[in-house]
């Protein structure tokens, strides 16, 4: 369990890392992706789609909205429900950081192949402990 703690944490450091130069983290790009791929959803269909408590969602939201990444429209239909699109300068982010995912993605990837296809107690291990070393 140990190995798959610290596989977990390294894989977020190296995401950071891969994110910073971007100007967002790992708490934020879930939702310059959602936005791009869902323009208008609410906050309150964002917290659902997303695992984190609602106050999270807020606070990153709010973040991004500052960043002018992000802005927030009131629902015609709706007054107290907010419609979020990603601004000119967050549409223009998007693909950064599609980039970014998919470079992780790929780095991950790489580390599966270590199991050859087959996934014993073994494979795992040494798998875990190929994403532990992406971050040497």
């Amino acid at each position: 369990m140990k190995q798959l703690h610290t596989a977990s944490n390294i894989a977020i450091r190296v995401l950071e890392r891969r994110l910073k130069p971007l100007g967002v983290n790992s708490s934020q790009y879930f939702f310059i992706l959602k936005l791009h791929d869902d323009p208008g959803v609410t906050q309150d269909q964002l917290t659902r789609a997303d695992s984190r408590h609602q106050s999270n969602v807020n606070r990153e939201i709010s973040r991004l909205v500052d960043m002018g990444l992000v802005v927030k429209h009131q629902a015609a239909e709706d007054g107290r429900r907010y419609e979020l699109t990603l601004t000119k300068a967050g549409e223009e982010l998007y693909p950064k950081v599609k980039a970014a995912l998919d470079a992780q993605e790929r780095a991950l990837s790489e580390c599966l192949s270590a199991a050859d296809g087959r996934m014993a107690q073994g494979d795992f291990l040494s798998v875990l402990h190929r994403i532990s070393q992406l971050d040497s």
